[in-house]
Parts: C-alpha cells; sequence; structure tokens
C-alpha cells in the first residue's frame, strides 16, 4: 500500500502555486492552484480530453476522516472539469497539518459539467491492485475493500450521489 499526502505542489518538478488546508465537516481539504507549469498535463476519460494540470488550474481534495475514498476536484479558472476518487484504506492529517491517505490503488474519474454533474465514471488501475496483491503489499480483505468501494464511488457519481462532491462544490460556491 502506497501512502499518498496533499503535497502536490512537491509533487511534480518545477511546478508553483499556493496552498492551503481548510478543515471542512467533511474532512480536510487541500486547495491548490497552480501559478507555474513547465509541462501541462491531460487525461482522456471516455473520450473527452481534460486539461488536469495547467497554469490557473485549482485542485481541491477533500479527504475525510473516515470511509474509504477521498476525492479531488479540478477546475479549469471556476468551472469544474474533472473528479478523480482515491480508494484507500485509511485517512488522517500528519503532524505537519497534511491529510493523508493509505492508497488501495483503484480509482475512479469522471469529467464534471459545469453544473457539477459528473460524466460516465470509470474505474482504473485494476491491473496495479492486482499486482499490489500478487506482491503481498497489500491483504485479499484490502483487495475486496478496494472493489467494494470502487463500485460504490462509481454507483454514486453515476447517480451524483457521492457525498464529497457536493461538500466542494458548497467550498467553492458558498451560498448566498
Amino acid at each position: 500500500m502506497k501512502r499518498k499526502d496533499g503535497r502536490y505542489l512537491q509533487f511534480f518538478p518545477g511546478v508553483q502555486g499556493t496552498q492551503r488546508v481548510v478543515t471542512l465537516p467533511e474532512g480536510w481539504l487541500v486547495d491548490v492552484t497552480f501559478t507555474h507549469v513547465p509541462e501541462p498535463h491531460a487525461v482522456t476519460v471516455q473520450g473527452v480530453t481534460v486539461p488536469t494540470l495547467a497554469v490557473g488550474a485549482r485542485w481541491l481534495t477533500l479527504v475525510p476522516p473516515q470511509g474509504h475514498a477521498a476525492l479531488l476536484v479540478i477546475l479549469n479558472g471556476e468551472t469544474p472539469v474533472f473528479a478523480y476518487a482515491d480508494v484507500c484504506a485509511a485517512t488522517g492529517l500528519g503532524e505537519d497539518g497534511i491529510p493523508w491517505l493509505d492508497d488501495l490503488y483503484l480509482d475512479v474519474r469522471a469529467t464534471l459539467s459545469a453544473d457539477w454533474t459528473p460524466g460516465v465514471p470509470e474505474i482504473i488501475d485494476a491491473d496495479e491492485l492486482d499486482t499490489a496483491l500478487h506482491s503481498g503489499e497489500i491483504t485479499p480483505e484490502q483487495h475486496a475493500l478496494a472493489w467494494a468501494t470502487a463500485r460504490e464511488v462509481e454507483h454514486q457519481l453515476a447517480r451524483n450521489t457521492f457525498p464529497l462532491l457536493p461538500a466542494i462544490q458548497a467550498f467553492v460556491s458558498p451560498a448566498s
């Protein structure tokens, strides 16, 4: 199992920006805005190419204190474009105030429309999960948990009921 944390600006060489951690009722939110990106990046989800790492992109990652999925929402300016859920065994807040998660390899991703409605979600990285199981890095129980969680997140995104998505939306666009 690999531990991930919210140090996004250190993760990408040469990338610069601002980062803050905010505590919300739903968990810890890492809010990053990129101001310098040497090499922009995009992904293709269900045939749609989405810019994910570019100048002006804003990454909002909500890491709940309980449960088995964290959610990254990427905004292009003020417009949501991408949702990426990390399936995890556990989450927490480090002594340095940065949230972390113990990644279980499977991820669920979907495009987002301007009104925050998810497109068709897809589960990715099953090969990484299987490799971790066969190498003994995770247990059979963790393998089963990853699949059950990924399927539930996929189901919730498909029906626009994944609870972390409206929490991030409310943070970005608080009710007047």
